[in-house]
């Protein structure tokens, strides 16, 4: 007897290949049968007729770990139909830990960590300890982690702006070798953030080559996706070559005005690698705005600083007139990305202070003009009132730019958000809609509304082809011998509702999601399981 039977659904099975018609029998967590008619006894059966049935999604770019501890049910993403998430991106994780630099960790993460959701102890020692702790809390889905190289130089040298000793190295590889032999799948860069920023290319190829000789992955946010896009691609590039390494590029894309168009270039660049042997791909969210920190907009110098020593900073009148010339400079050539953009292209997503909560949701000429003064004035004060950390929506991608990295078979897609809830930690923060609709988006917008991509390629690119990416080998297919990870939907009516003014909208059109073998996702209603697991290298 079956625990699960799947009857009457369109089979897409993540492959890329066509449609057929089959019903699946689960047993145990995994698939077990796949059949054109199956009259086998179950304990359960679903009637797919009408429905697509897929691989459960895979986003390969999120931030999960920073939500799922104060809410393990992960709606967001269930409601997405993904049923594994690749944690730990953007060089930011809650380890590993060292209790004398905790202070400083706790900076580098806080754009993330909201004070009320905060771990009220931080009593681990390693990232991987934490997301083992989700796992003993019970999680609805399956997390993969990557471990953030900003956290392992805090955790060595904090903020300092220097090379490191050899005795310095020496520990970062060891803190790294720790995190992959307790099953992380690689390491994640954000070098458009101090301290990662502050690396040089010998620092990141030493500790790419501890990743390849366990066959991980790296993950790089790029130093620039602006004006110093292609310098930031080859630097990726050469960190790959140095090393070996498997390479992800976070959410490619070509920001601001005055990059608009240089897609196309970029991605020759990328495909001349991949014709040299390196093996490399790429992210991309189904949206033309992306999430960031207002800390963007002040020039690099300032931003190497921690966040409290940047405030610091930003209190003297000497540094904030010097900073205030370098902004308004149209010759400036630290990658200003408002030399191309409006200061209305730049709207807050959450603020600490209370008084300051009335800003949420408005964009910065809307606060300047309230302030009463110039948007470069305006920036500063709130950085200043709220520590250094204010978390923003800039609107600065075209949609033929994006459309243009979408349709390249090394896309995948992702969500590069986190797994929240129109109840609870988030509920009044104004997210970025990627948080609720990246996968249905582009299923409705992009494959059926705009018909860029064919569904089968479309699957193909949120199932198998990131399960080969992070070497999940029974994961990101409909065959026999493969978990049970299962998301079923209706093609014609599968839309995001999320939106920049409401974001805290669930998706149309997913029916069902499975996670190894168990139902989270009933008929569009969360049943309240917990059957994620922590997968390990």
């Amino acid at each position: 007897m079956y625990d699960l039977i799947i009857k009457n659904g369109e089979i897409i099975d993540g492959s890329g290949k066509g449609a057929y018609m089959a019903d699946i029998g689960i047993k145990d967590g995994y698939i077990k049968e796949i059949a054109t008619s199956m009259d086998s006894e179950a304990l359960k059966v679903i009637d797919a007729k009408g429905y697509v049935v897929s691989p459960g999604f895979i986003d390969i770019d999120s931030h999960s770990d920073f939500s799922l501890y104060a809410n393990p049910r992960a709606e967001s993403k269930i409601y997405q139909g993904i049923t594994t998430e690749l944690v730990g991106q953007g060089g930011r994780t809650l380890g590993p830990i060292n209790r004398e630099r905790l202070k400083d960790l706790k900076q580098y993460t806080s754009s993330y960590v909201l004070n009320k959701n905060e771990p009220n102890y931080w009593g681990w020692n390693s990232n991987m300890e934490f997301i083992n702790l989700l796992e003993k809390k019970g999680i609805a889905v399956n997390i993969a982690a990557l471990v953030g190289y900003g956290s392992i130089r805090v955790a060595v040298m904090g903020f300092e702006k220097r090379i490191p000793t050899k005795y310095e190295m020496d520990k970062m590889i060891f803190l790294l070798e720790e995190e992959m032999n307790k099953g992380a799948f690689g390491l994640s860069l954000g070098l458009d953030n101090s301290p990662d920023s502050l690396a040089t290319i010998e620092e990141l190829a030493e500790m790419a080559k501890v990743v390849k000789k366990h066959d991980g992955i790296l993950a790089v946010h790029m130093r620039e996706e602006g004006n110093y896009l292609f310098e930031s691609i080859n630097e990726a590039l050469d960190i790959t070559r140095r090393s070996g390494v498997k390479l992800q590029i976070s959410h490619l894309k070509a920001a601001h005005p005055q990059n608009w168009g240089k897609v196309k270039e970029a991605i020759e660049i990328i495909n001349k690698a991949r014709h040299e042997g390196l093996d490399v791909h790429y992210d991309v969210y189904p949206y033309t705005a992306y999430e960031s920190v207002l800390a963007d907009v002040l020039p690099t110098w300032i931003r190497e600083l921690s966040p409290e020593n940047m405030v610091n900073y930003l209190k003297k009148d000497v540094i904030r007139k010097k900073i205030i010339t370098e902004m308004i400079d149209p010759n400036s050539d630290w990658g200003n990305p408002m030399l191309g953009s409006s200061w209305n292209m730049i709207r807050i997503v959450s603020m600490k202070r209370a008084e300051n909560k009335k800003y949420e949701g408005m964009n910065m000429e809307e606060i300047a003009e309230d302030m009463d003064l110039t948007p470069q004035e305006a920036a500063i004060r709130l950085l200043i009132a709220e520590e250094g950390v204010i978390k923003i929506i800039f609107f600065a991608m075209l949609e033929s730019d994006l459309i243009e990295v979408m349709k390249q078979s090394m896309a995948i897609f992702c969500t590069d958000g986190l797994a929240v809830s129109p109840y609870g930690d988030y509920k009044d923060i104004k997210v970025h809609p990627r948080y609720y609709g990246a996968f249905p988006r582009i299923l409705g917008r992009y494959v059926r509304e705009k018909k860029i991509l064919a569904l089968e390629d479309a699957i193909h690119k949120m199932t198998l082809l990131p399960a080969m990416k992070m070497n999940l080998r029974n994961r990101g297919l409909l065959d026999i011998g493969y978990k049970a990870d299962i998301t079923i939907f209706d093609k014609d009516t599968i839309i995001d509702k999320s939106t920049f003014d409401n974001p805290h909208q669930y998706s149309d059109g997913i029916k069902y999601v499975i996670v190894n073998g168990e139902i989270v996702l009933e008929g569009e209603t969360h049943t309240g399981k917990l059957p994620g697991e922590i997968i390990r290298m």
